[in-house]
This record gives C-alpha cells, structure tokens and sequence, in this order.
C-alpha cells in the first residue's frame, strides 16, 4: 500500500509545482518564456508561472491594478491505455495596494487521499500590515510571520524567478519563438475580451540528442494582459511529461478579505523563524502518512 501511495503522490508533484510557485507579479520579460524549468528541459518543463505570480510570498507589488478571479491547472498524462488527470483550482486575488490572494484546492488523491476529501489553503500577502499569513482552511488554522524584512532588503524579485530564461533556455534542441502582442483573450465564464500578448515557444529536439529515437517537439503558450498585469492563460505540451493548461475565469472585482478570519485559530511557533518567515515559504504542508 505504501508503494502504491507513493506513486500516486510522485504523479501530483508536477500539479503541486503548478499550485506552489505564486507569489511575485509581473509580465514575462523580454526575450521569451522557454527557459529550463525542473523538468529534464523543455518550454517551462513541470513549471508555470501562476497568473504572472512567482515565487513564495515574495515579488514585486503591483499597485492599482486590483482583480479577483478564479484559476484551474489542469494536468494530462497519458499512458499506453490509460491516461492521468490532475485538477488544481481556486481564486486569486490583488487588492489595489498590492495585496495578493490565493486560495489553493487540492484533489484528494494520492498521499491526500486518506483525508477523505481535497485539501484547501490560503497563501495571503497583506501589504497595508506588511504580514504573510498560511491558513490550512481544513484544520482551521492559520500562520503568520512578518514581510517588513524581507520587503526591506531592496525588493524581494529576484532575476531568474519562473520563465525568465529567455527564448533560450538553456534545455536541449532548437527554439522558435512567435509573438502576436495584439491578441484577444475571451473570458470563458463571462465572455468579456481582453487585450493580451500571446506568446508561443516551440522547442524541437533532434533525434539522437538525448537518446530519444525520433524528433521531441515542445510547445509553451502564453496569454498575458499588461492592462491587468497578469496571465490570463498559459499551457505546455511535452511529449514525455504530458499536457497542462493554466486558465483564468470570472475576472471581476476584489471581493475577499486579505487578512485571516477572526474564527481561525493562530498556531504559533514550529517552522517560522523570527523574521524570516516559513522556511521555504509558499511550500504546502505534508500530507498525511499512507496506511498500511
């Protein structure tokens, strides 16, 4: 049983990596999104970057463009005869100081499976009181640790962070890179139009260059609006790791609390040190052990 879990749980790493890279905001820089991600290479290999939001806690603020949507990450893998689907969703949310929200559904599968339904948490970035609160929306509990810190080393975007490797990046095989910065992305729960830059990356990796047989061909997308200051939807398609869409719906106006509810307990003490945050802040916690 403990192999069995095992496994299923190394198939969610990849929606996990989807689910936990938020934090910082921001439009792809210039020069393309293909970088190198976790993966053995390829357009954003087992990595995206979160509606424009990388990282932990941590990114440059945008202010003045608040919003609230919500999100889903979904992940295909196909096998011979047989086939994996994973599904993350949830909302995000910017407060016009810059405050960021992000609500987190896990499907109860694999190493989750025992708790008999999916796990939900809370990453809230709470400018106006410069704080960073972890709520575990199953247990009712939440974690707080203090952002001026970090905030006050100069900026906590760091060069680097999600796809910003350019149109090289550094994996294996030829890119080509294709821009239309004139694109219109359709909301498909309210169906309003918004101008974005759609970008396309697509890697070609010869036979022979990695062992592989025949040709690799892998392709990354990405629609970002500069009026919302974030990505709207994003998807790969790699032959050896399958196929995940990132999409943004029901865009509208800020309608969550950017601070934890009264109801919730605070725990204190266990991985927060002072002034430093969570270590490997943004990271989920554990799930719980298989069962014989």
């Amino acid at each position: 049983m403990r192999s069995k879990a095992a496994r299923a749980g190394y198939a969610l790493i990849p929606i996990l990596g989807l689910a936990l890279v938020v934090g910082a905001q921001g439009p792809p820089p210039p020069g393309g999104f293909g970088h190198r991600g976790p993966g053995p290479g390829g357009p954003m290999a087992g990595s995206f970057e979160f509606g424009g939001l990388v990282g932990g806690f941590s990114g440059k603020t945008v202010t003045g463009k608040p919003f609230q949507a919500k999100f889903t990450i979904t992940r295909v893998e196909t096998l011979p005869n047989n086939s994996i689907t994973n599904t993350v969703t949830g909302v995000l949310a910017r407060d016009g100081d810059g405050s960021t929200y992000r609500d987190v559904t896990l499907p109860a599968i694999g190493p989750w499976a025992s708790a008999g339904k999916p796990q939900e948490f809370i990453f809230i970035k709470n400018v106006a009181k410069q704080m960073n609160y972890m709520i575990d929306v199953s247990k009712g509990t939440y974690r707080e640790f203090s952002s001026q810190a970090r905030n006050a080393s100069g900026g906590d975007h760091k060069p680097g962070w999600g796809p910003h490797g350019g149109a090289k990046g550094g994996g294996p095989g030829n890119e080509t890179v294709t821009d239309n910065p004139s694109a219109t992305y359709s909301d498909p729960a309210t169906g309003t139009s918004y101008k974005v830059d759609d970008k396309k990356v697509t890697r070609t990796i010869p036979a022979g260059e990695i062992g592989n047989q025949n040709e690799i061909v892998i392709t990354s997308e990405r629609w970002y609006s500069a009026d919302l200051d974030l990505v709207l939807q994003e998807t790969r398609s790699d032959p050896r790791f399958g196929n995940s869409t990132y999409q943004v719906t029901n865009l509208g106006a800020t309608t969550v609390s950017f601070t934890p509810d009264p109801s919730l307990k605070l725990v204190q003490g266990g991985k927060f040190g002072p002034g430093r945050g969570p270590r490997g802040a943004g990271k989920l916690p554990s799930p719980p052990p298989p069962q014989d």
